[in-house]
């Protein structure tokens, strides 16, 4: 029975150590996750403040009379380079969501599978924690006779 008991601790620990695993490679994706997050964030902001440069710059420029032509011109050359830029910043911000989406996918399927694993070492150290009871109440339950047949030598 003792074997039995080790065996099912040499389970448990084994187990352990997958789920320690498991637990530092979601971690670990977590981070990734988050880091991309704020990529994100941070990519998304930059779109933010170029078009509200972009508006700004559009509106200062309008209803200005008497403005020459290569004035003009500049303005509206500059203009198309906030365009351009604005374009790519768009491009970046779905890369960055792209990016964040794949890694959000990887890290909850690491999750997925460290809470599996958790309810597996659970389930084991259950059962390992019910059997050493059964063991103690047993031989709790034989002590008394043990006992019994050495104070009958005594009555003697």
């Amino acid at each position: 029975m003792q074997k039995r008991a080790s065996q099912m601790r040499l389970r448990s620990r084994k187990i352990g150590k997958f789920t320690a695993l498991a637990a530092s490679e979601e971690r670990r994706f977590g981070e990734q996750a988050g880091r991309s997050q704020r990529e994100f964030n941070d990519q998304l902001d930059r779109l933010g403040e170029l078009n509200a440069f972009r508006h700004n710059y559009a509106r200062s420029g309008m209803g200005r009379d008497g403005v020459s032509a290569a004035h003009w011109q500049d303005y509206q050359n500059f203009l198309g380079r906030l365009d351009k830029a604005i374009k790519a910043q768009q491009q970046i911000v779905q890369d960055c969501e792209q990016t964040l989406a794949s890694h959000r996918q990887r890290w909850l399927a690491k999750r997925r599978k460290l809470e599996s694993l958790e309810r597996v070492l659970d389930k084991y150290k259950a059962q390992e924690n019910a059997y050493v009871e059964k063991l103690e109440q047993k031989m709790l339950d034989d002590l008394p006779n043990s006992q019994a047949g050495g104070f009958d030598s005594d009555d003697g």
